[in-house]
């Protein structure tokens, strides 16, 4: 890297102190910050293509590392996190080859959601218990087969 795009990594670097980005995130946010500046978008790519060969920017870590941090906070469906993956910018194939290789429990992960949630519908009717939980589950992404079977797990 040459000294003239210096400014331009320190961005950059800024940028990727706080989460791991993708190439395309880095890409938008550098755009933005080479609008007032001398840098052209032919700099940009420079800059990308010395981060992706450092290994700062790599989209197939930033999938391993938001499905691991999303399964074990906010445990999510297969369908809502290639979503927000692709709202990250990711691209379609990486997703799906990602998550062919790395199969997802759905059953298990929809249980850890509502697991912990659980004793707010415990004192409800097993009528509405049932609805809240389902309609918990649903705004995950979980379908009705797997959380018909985890609320008659939790019921037991």
């Amino acid at each position: 890297m040459t000294d003239d795009l210096q400014g331009l990594l320190n961005y950059a670097y800024f940028y990727l102190k706080f989460r791991p980005r993708t190439v395309k995130e880095m890409r938008d946010y550098l755009y933005k910050k080479i609008e007032k500046r001398h840098w052209s978008r032919d700099d940009v790519e420079k800059a990308i293509k010395g981060l992706v060969e450092l290994g700062m920017l790599n989209d197939i870590e930033f999938i391993r590392l938001f499905v691991e941090q999303r399964n074990s906070a906010k445990p999510k469906s297969k369908f809502v996190l290639k979503r927000e993956l692709l709202r990250h910018g990711v691209s379609r194939e990486l997703i799906d080859e990602y998550f062919t290789g790395h199969p997802q429990n759905e059953e298990e992960l929809a249980f850890k959601a509502l697991e912990r949630h659980w004793p707010r519908f415990k004192n409800l009717s097993p009528r509405a218990r049932f609805q809240k939980a389902a309609a918990y589950l649903m705004r995950r992404g979980f379908g009705f087969d797997i959380f018909k079977k985890i609320i008659d797990r939790l019921e037991r």
